[in-house]
């Protein structure tokens, strides 16, 4: 939780630190997700700022095409391979 926002709360306000946790549990709880899911090896065990570095802050774009999802991931990025590995396994889970 530290590492998704839970350090800073917003205010001395009981509902609005309620309001800005629960997101940060999403947060988390997406996160947990993702490795369950989709990473494997290192990544599975990354902290979540080394994954926000990684994969979830990529230069790359969700189009469609012909009624197709196709992620678009400029070449030479260092981390395309893992993000295209993460995608596909998370494709074979749901193709449609």
């Amino acid at each position: 939780m530290k590492a998704c926002g839970a350090e800073n709360l917003p205010s001395v306000d009981w509902d609005r630190n309620s309001a800005w946790l629960q997101p940060a549990a999403l947060a988390t709880s997406l996160n947990a997700w993702l490795r369950h899911l989709a990473l494997h090896g290192d990544h599975a065990r990354a902290q979540p700022k080394a994954l926000r570095f990684r994969l979830l802050s990529a230069p790359a774009r969700h189009v469609t095409h012909a009624r197709r999802g196709i992620l678009k991931i400029p070449p030479g990025w260092a981390h395309a391979d893992d993000v295209v590995n993460a995608w596909d396994q998370l494709q074979t889970l749901h193709p449609g």
